[in-house]
């Protein structure tokens, strides 16, 4: 999936607006955040939020496009 630099701009405004501590309220739970190793979860998927603003952040500033790939 390509992402338009105007579609790269709306992700970093999201990321960037977004609160991960509502996101992990609402999600965490099913994503490992009760029991054991919750904790872990949680920061390695706060690191990876993070990573993913500053990294839209800087594309969306250079103008550039993105080039998305998920693997499931």
């Amino acid at each position: 999936m390509i992402l338009e630099p105007f579609e790269v701009s709306q992700t970093a405004r999201f990321l960037a607006g977004v609160s991960f501590d509502e996101l992990w309220k609402i999600a965490g739970a099913g994503l490992g955040g009760r029991g054991q190793g919750g904790e872990e979860i949680r920061q390695e998927l706060l690191d990876r939020h993070r990573d993913l603003a500053e990294f839209y952040g800087r594309a969306a500033a250079a103008g550039h496009a993105v080039v998305r790939v998920v693997w499931a």
